[in-house]
């Protein structure tokens, strides 16, 4: 501290070596909140883990902008040289600041990308496959503070609390972000059964596999599947379980009108599917009373008739259960049949 009383020039590097630890500190932080480890999420939930995400994401990016300005002018100021020079002489010959300056590049695109009317003009899975590069910008903007940075390695706890918080963080990627769903998808080899048309831009896919009443998951959460067919399959879809999941089977109904619907209603028997998941908490586990109140509209009734379905299925539902849904317009919709049923057995 006392460095920000001896001169503008060292006041400033001060403020950006306090600004690019804390940058640093947060963006490990936030790819653990989204490494999606199990127990986390189950405690958490995927909806506050995001929140969190995010607001890590934007704080960690705008103090790294922060750090940069900082310690380009404080150096600027103690060579007694332009800015310009100063930031082009740091860049290039600094350890690790190319891989650095490509690093802060990456998080930038993605912290832009990730504001909302940027997004909005984005396909979800574009923005998701775009959003994975956050992980390659860590990588590469990080490695100089154990370079330059000799904040990071001042003492063995501050050594120890850096090597430690990067290795659960690199290790939480690899093991549940890659290598999870890769031993799950070898595992039960799921695989479409057939595609029914369930209403006008509406389909109904029904998926198998093998083992599958070991697949740890509960009716109404979510995996992040792909379809391996045709040109686009590697883009993840988001979509929740429309039934109650059972050892014979799983189903999704999905709507055609998006970019790769018209790919999932043409998908034959036999087509490979790859999964990540299950994710969610909208599950019986969270209950704390007895009776059930749910509210959807569309296909976003599609995670309710599972929990429905289960709560009838096991007995759970002790009380009444009231669902309140929005209709766009009279006639039949998705999913009638269904709570048609429920209504009769429930």
């Amino acid at each position: 501290m006392q460095a920000l009383t001896t001169g503008a020039g060292n006041a400033a590097t001060t403020l950006g070596r306090l600004t690019g630890l804390i940058s640093a500190d947060l963006l490990l932080w936030q790819v653990l909140a989204m490494a999606r480890i199990p127990w986390v999420e189950r405690s958490y939930g995927q909806d506050r883990l995001a929140w969190w995400h995010r607001l890590l994401g934007f704080t960690s990016v705008n103090l790294m902008a922060a750090h940069i300005v900082l310690i380009v002018v404080g150096y600027a100021l103690l060579d007694r040289i332009g800015v310009l020079p100063e930031l082009w002489a740091l860049v290039t010959t600094a350890p690790g600041m190319l891989l650095a300056t490509a690093g802060t590049a990456l998080l930038v695109m993605v912290s832009w990308l990730s504001i909302r009317a940027a997004r909005h003009r984005l396909r979800y899975e574009s923005w998701h496959l775009l959003h994975l590069h956050a992980y390659l910008g860590v990588g590469l903007a990080l490695p100089h503070q154990l370079w330059t940075g000799g904040d990071s390695v001042a003492s063995p706890a501050a050594t120890v609390y850096w090597w430690t918080l990067w290795a659960v963080a690199a290790a939480a990627v690899l093991v549940f972000r890659i290598g999870v769903p890769l031993a799950l998808n070898r595992k039960h080899r799921l695989v479409v059964d057939r595609v029914e048309v369930t209403a006008p831009d509406v389909v109904t896919v029904h998926i198998t596999g093998r083992r599958l009443a070991g697949l740890r998951v509960a009716a109404g959460q979510f995996f992040v599947w792909r379809f391996v067919t045709g040109p686009g399959w590697a883009r993840g879809h988001p979509l929740s379980l429309s039934a109650a999941p059972t050892s014979a089977g799983l189903r999704l109904t999905v709507g055609t009108r998006g970019d790769d619907g018209v790919r999932i209603a043409s998908m034959l028997p036999g087509t490979r599917v790859l999964v990540e998941g299950p994710y969610g908490r909208l599950t019986s586990q969270v209950r704390t009373r007895p009776g059930l109140a749910l509210v959807g509209s569309g296909l976003g009734l599609a995670p309710l008739v599972a929990v429905l379905q289960d709560a009838v299925r096991f007995g759970t539902l002790d009380r009444t259960a009231t669902l309140v849904r929005r209709l766009r317009a009279p006639g039949p919709q998705v999913f009638d049949a269904e709570l048609a049923t429920l209504e009769q057995t429930g």
